[in-house]
């Protein structure tokens, strides 16, 4: 008996407050919307109940905040590597995407050259670097010197022409991470691949995109895969006062191959890491000098300097 009084009471309260809140949104509402509220609301009492109006939109609004609020939450939730949100990253799923179907048909070209790495390691600066017009060691060094370059959250791709080919150029950006990378760019499509190193910094987040590269295309060879890229790996900002040196570079990604190697608890392919490493070519580059890494992504061909030892 008590349970069906404070039932009642509640029920009472509920559409007290409805009807108190539409008394006091009436006095906003144009003249249409109050009658269209007194031709549903007794069409509707006997399905939602009293004030049947207040009851839906005020329901619809409640649910539309929740979707705000989820979004929010989920978007300021995730974050990068270095600790900075991706909410300024949208629709993800376009990262597929990475050179439109119309560009295809309209640019042809005969190769592909793909640059990653992890994030502000000079990717981008290097991809602008490499399709500038300057021919001239001057005029690119001086051109190379103004250009500034910000944050990629997308892939970018430019061509390099010449008399006898044009190469596609991929600037894949950092916050994809190495599985991402493989994921959306298959490396049979790619005739040649560059690891850019920030010389700098830390290698461990560089050596995990050598580490997934060097595991799939060792993969690739064991299953008779048509074609593997070539790989060499770009110490870029050699210029800087706390660069280190490629031997040095070497020494440590080596290091941290042999270290992911025992971690991986997937591997099966029994890899001799240091034996890979080896065989992994080296250059030296700065933003005012990519003459190099341009001649490797012409022509193929490696570096003078690149270290192989």
């Amino acid at each position: 008996m008590s349970d069906g009084n404070d039932n009642e009471y509640s029920g009472a309260g509920d559409r007290l407050f409805q009807t108190k809140l539409r008394e006091n949104l009436t006095p906003f509402l144009p003249p249409p919307v109050i009658k269209a509220i007194q031709e549903i609301d007794p069409r509707l009492e006997h399905i939602v109940g009293p004030e049947a109006s207040i009851s839906i939109v005020g329901s619809l609004l409640f649910a539309w905040l929740l979707y705000r609020l989820a979004k929010i939450f989920f978007s300021s939730g995730s974050s990068l590597g270095d600790g900075t949100r991706n909410s300024a990253i949208q629709e993800d799923d376009r990262d597929k995407d990475i050179l439109p179907s119309d560009a295809k048909a309209s640019r042809p070209f005969d190769e592909t050259v793909l640059l990653c790495g992890p994030s502000l390691a000079g990717k981008t600066s290097i991809f602008y670097g490499l399709l500038q017009r300057g021919n001239s060691d001057s005029s690119s060094k001086s051109n190379g010197a103004k250009m500034g370059t910000v944050r990629s959250i997308k892939s970018n791709a430019g061509f390099l022409e010449s008399s006898e080919k044009v190469v596609r150029i991929l600037d894949t950006p950092g916050h994809w991470g190495p599985d991402k990378l493989l994921g959306v760019v298959g490396l049979e499509d790619v005739d040649r691949l560059v690891i850019v190193v920030d010389s700098s910094q830390p290698v461990p987040p560089a050596a995990d995109y050598l580490y997934a590269v060097l595991k799939s295309t060792i993969s690739n060879d064991s299953n008779s895969a048509a074609c593997t890229p070539t790989l060499l790996i770009a110490c870029h900002k050699s210029d800087h006062t706390k660069a280190k040196n490629t031997r040095r570079i070497k020494l440590q990604l080596r290091s941290e191959l042999i270290r992911l190697g025992k971690l991986d608890t997937d591997n099966d392919l029994r890899i001799d890491w240091e034996e890979a490493m080896n065989a992994v070519p080296l250059c030296s580059s700065t933003v005012t000098d990519l003459i190099p890494l341009k001649t490797f992504c012409e022509a193929g061909t490696l570096p003078s300097s690149s270290n192989k030892r």
